[in-house]
């Protein structure tokens, strides 16, 4: 049974703010941002990611969905809201395509952690979602510090990770690999590559399959 802290029409209320507040320009738009669902008794959010990605036949970049999201935000905004990573197609949870690179001093730090301790799931380690504050690690972080700059708002997270995970989207990777079984089969393997500004590429993330033809 779920925790009540706050009256749930003050956090319905507080959700739909939310929502008019990311429909009332055009990011969702022009970023490829898709709303795949809401459910305002709950409340909650379903978006998935589209990035562009250059190919050299088409009228145009390839739209890819690299990866979709459901964001809880019960308690809002007592608490911070929820992330999980989902199927776009099933709705359940599962691992994005693609990581989540900050760039620092150091060079580009990854800070989608792939199992939290509660909820074994993976999970973006920032500031502004609950599973970061929840986490033992960032026990001195409260979400409270933060609720003032608006991080859990429903647009600024999406802002995020497209920056993080979507606009640095730079192509695919396709590799065939012949499998020596018998029946003899080939193994074609897609990854989404991602890469910094100036174009050194970051990381190769599983997209699709392997899907194996003979």
């Amino acid at each position: 049974m779920s925790i009540i802290l706050v009256d749930p029409e003050v956090t319905r209320r507080k959700f739909q703010t939310e929502l008019e507040l990311w429909r009332a320009h055009s990011l969702h738009r022009d970023r490829g941002w898709l709303l795949l669902g809401q459910d305002e008794a709950l409340p909650s959010a379903e978006i998935a990611f589209l990035a562009k990605v250059a190919t050299s036949t088409g009228p145009g970049p390839l739209p890819v969905v690299v990866c979709a999201i459901r964001l809880t935000y019960d308690n809002y905004d007592l608490w911070p809201p929820s992330l999980t990573f989902i199927d776009i197609f099933s709705r359940k949870p599962s691992r994005p395509h693609v990581r989540a690179f900050v760039s620092t001093p150091e060079g580009p730090r990854d800070v989608l952690i792939d199992g939290h301790p509660t909820t074994n799931q993976p999970f973006l380690c920032l500031p502004g979602i609950r599973e970061y504050h929840s986490h033992p690690q960032h026990s001195g972080d409260d979400w409270l510090l933060h609720r003032p700059a608006r991080e859990g708002s429903l647009t600024n997270i999406c802002e995020r990770m497209w920056r993080l995970m979507t606009k640095n989207v730079v192509g695919l990777n396709v590799s065939v690999q012949a499998l020596p079984v018998w029946p003899f089969r080939a193994q074609l393997i897609i990854q989404i590559v991602q890469g910094e500004v100036d174009g050194s590429a970051l990381a190769a993330s599983k997209a699709s399959g392997p899907e194996q033809s003979k």
